[in-house]
């Protein structure tokens, strides 16, 4: 009879032990996986996690940040407020000049200040809390096709400091993969036997090569409307 059950039993040991394994296994990875995605987070810039904060296209989801680190990433954008606001205030009228859509120039501190119901005589640390509440509220993404300066200039009525460091940081571009591909363009073009070919012709062949392939677009669509 023990005979009989010892392999019973020796089968039920081993597969606790398998499982036990396996668990410690999905552990490991588990941890690994967070590990990964913190050093992912330590690896960007503050540049480059302000600017997904502010792209209204990533709020309030904010992709390609671990949930945990949401937090930490708000507390860069009020960081970035904070300095922002302290500098407009303390620099002269001159370089607090911005250009409206109008072509009409204005000063900003002026701008943020009758934009917003926040009085200028507001600790930099409350104005930046406020705005970011404010932006966090947001319910649902921009599309992906849209412009996400064009939302922060129609932002800048609500949260006009916030509107000011988007067009700073948004602008930026995250790579440098059009730049490569366009200095690879110009080497293409600008070969041993083009030697003399002057800035201005390199200039609008580049253009040219640019724009063609839309303006064959454009065409097509222009005959499909008239046919």
């Amino acid at each position: 009879m023990c005979a009989q059950s010892f392999p019973r039993f020796f089968s039920s040991v081993l597969s606790v032990t398998l499982f036990t394994k396996i668990f410690e296994i999905a552990l490991s990875l588990t941890s690994l996986c967070r590990l990964f995605l913190s050093l992912c987070i330590c690896h960007f810039s503050q540049i480059q996690i302000v600017a997904t904060c502010l792209d209204a296209r990533n709020v309030p989801s904010l992709p390609g940040i671990p949930p945990r680190e949401v937090e930490a990433a708000w507390k860069h954008v009020k960081d970035m407020l904070v300095v922002l606001i302290e500098e407009t205030r303390a620099a002269d009228e001159s370089m607090r000049t911005y250009i409206t859509d109008d072509g009409e120039s204005g000063d900003w501190l002026a701008a943020a200040s009758s934009a917003s119901s926040r009085p200028l005589n507001k600790s930099n640390s409350d104005i930046a809390d406020e705005e970011i509440a404010l932006w966090r509220m947001r319910l649902q993404e921009l599309p992906s096709h849209k412009n996400p300066l064009n939302k922060l200039r129609r932002a800048s009525s609500v949260v006009p400091w916030i509107a000011l460091l988007g067009r700073k940081v948004v602008a930026v571009p995250a790579t440098s993969a059009a730049p490569e591909r366009t200095f690879s363009l110009a080497g293409n073009i600008m070969t041993k036997k083009r030697a003399r070919l002057s800035c201005d012709h390199l200039e609008e062949l580049m253009y040219l090569h640019e724009v063609w392939p839309k303006v064959r677009e454009w065409t097509a669509i222009q005959k499909a409307r008239l046919a």
